[in-house]
């Protein structure tokens, strides 16, 4: 009889990891669009994803302010914002050949830390398979 319950509340705790919603996985997911990724690797450009966080009450207009700002970063691809306040995340594709990377970041940064919001390297998605998928921006760890 002990057993029992002791194997059905690890697999009710189980069942709540899987779907904790913070995993990488699950903010990737919440603003995956693969149409953008697509054309994005097509001209040979990344898509970024990055985790967000601070003041994020879910409002249509902070969402549009979000992909605003994304969209009028030096660098990053028209009309390839994505933005979900619920997933606390955002992705993006850029062209690498245009901005760097770590400058389009920096800019990110200070738009959104106006409004009280940081960003964190989720994973980005490259056309070269020798370059690694990553999880975490070289000195960017805890921002």
């Amino acid at each position: 009889m002990i057993h029992r319950a002791v194997l059905a509340g690890s697999l009710l705790a189980a069942q709540g990891a899987l779907a904790c919603g913070f995993c990488v996985e699950d903010k990737v997911a919440m603003v995956y669009d693969h149409s953008v990724i697509v054309r994005a690797l097509n001209k040979r450009h990344e898509v970024v994803f990055l985790a967000i966080e601070g003041s994020l009450a879910a409002s249509p207009k902070l969402q549009r302010e979000l992909e605003r700002a994304i969209e009028s970063t030096p660098g990053v691809d028209r009309r390839s914002a994505r933005v979900s306040l619920a997933g606390a995340s955002l992705s993006f594709a850029h062209n690498p050949a245009r901005a760097p990377l770590g400058s389009i970041l920096r800019s990110l940064d200070k738009n959104l830390g106006v409004k009280g919001i940081r960003t964190t390297l989720l994973r980005i998605v490259s056309e070269n398979p020798g370059e690694p998928v990553t999880t975490a921006a070289p000195g960017r760890a805890g921002s």
